[in-house]
């Protein structure tokens, strides 16, 4: 008995979910880009959705879910992605920043230590972001 959701929560036509998974997880910073939303849940992407290097290179996208009081503009290419909570629910969102985490890697991992994201999430992000890689444990 799952509370799985897609799209609306039962609330108000026109509202809908956006993901946020880079620098844009800074609580200021996303007030400033969604006033109005409400937070959801700490949330990741679903199998396959992670794109660019940076989410290459992290092997998942760990974020924030925001419900927003009018849907977001349509992704442009394909179908909202599968966005799954930390608490187990199902949500098509739009993903922020264009698909692919941005922002400055310094407040990207300030954002993610701030919100309490997985700890193998934030160390795999601190390495990516300060260049030590996975290559050489040096």
């Amino acid at each position: 008995m799952g509370d799985e959701r897609r799209g609306s929560d039962g609330g108000t036509d026109g509202e809908g979910y956006v993901f946020l998974w880079g620098a844009d997880r800074d609580p200021t910073a996303a007030r400033a880009a969604y006033p109005g939303a409400r937070f959801v849940a700490r949330a990741r992407l679903g199998t396959g959705a992670v794109g660019g290097n940076l989410g290459e290179a992290l092997g998942e996208g760990w974020g924030l879910l925001l419900r927003l009081p009018v849907a977001p503009p349509t992704p442009p290419v394909g179908a909202m992605p599968e966005i799954l909570t930390d608490d187990g629910r199902r949500f098509a969102a739009a993903l922020a920043g264009g698909g692919r985490p941005v922002g400055d890697p310094g407040q990207m991992l300030a954002a993610a230590r701030y919100w309490e994201l997985p700890s193998a999430y934030i160390e795999r992000l601190r390495r990516v972001t300060t260049g030590e890689g996975t290559d050489d444990e040096g």
